[in-house]
């Protein structure tokens, strides 16, 4: 049997952060572009207080704004092809707990192809209050055909700690940093579709 993949969900399936300088402007009256996000840290990006920080994260985890999210273009495509070559989509998201059923009821909704959902605390801010998540240490003992992020930390880690080949998908805020060789850098689906070649 074939080993899964592993697939982010915000920003790799889901237009996500497109949405965020809208809302920073609603909410603060912050002028912000989707290319001015430069930093994974969105309190340095848009120059929030950390106070402003949690408000937007509260803002962008309801289930209006996160059932308005469009799909990345071709991720529905290569999904589909990869599931139907025998691979398992195992889709792993840092979302916190409280948003599963929403996400699930997104991933549904848009058509988009996975066999197993997970929330895991990827950068340790998850509650344990707020329902049940995987820890980077279960996530390790996983095998993973290969893997796709938009986290340099992560990609990082999956890459050396994980040692699963791991395809970063480029974006403003992941830019900063020096070539690496534990993750492939891609700009659309089409090219990590090409790049993987799974076929």
């Amino acid at each position: 049997m074939k080993h899964p993949i592993f697939i982010d969900l915000d920003d790799v399936i889901s237009e996500t952060t497109r949405t965020y300088p809208a809302l920073v402007t609603r909410e603060f009256g912050i002028d912000a572009t989707y290319e001015e996000i430069a930093h994974f840290d969105l309190s340095h990006s848009f120059g929030l207080t950390r106070a402003q920080l949690e408000h937007l994260f509260h803002v962008v985890h309801q289930e209006e704004v996160l059932m308005g999210f469009s799909p990345v273009p071709g991720v529905r495509e290569t999904l589909t092809t990869w599931q139907t070559a025998g691979y398992p989509l195992h889709v792993v998201t840092g979302r916190p707990p409280k948003t599963r059923e929403v996400s699930l009821a997104w991933l549904t909704r848009e058509n988009i192809p996975f066999d197993r959902f997970d929330i895991c605390d990827k950068y340790g801010r998850h509650d344990p209050s707020q329902g049940s998540f995987l820890t980077l240490d279960k996530i390790k003992g996983r095998p993973y055909t290969l893997a796709v992020e938009d986290s340099l930390s992560m990609a990082t880690f999956l890459g050396e700690a994980m040692q699963v080949p791991t395809f970063l998908y480029n974006r403003p805020w992941n830019q900063t940093d020096t070539p690496c060789p534990t993750y492939t850098r891609c700009v659309s689906w089409r090219d990590i579709d090409r790049k993987a070649d799974l076929s």
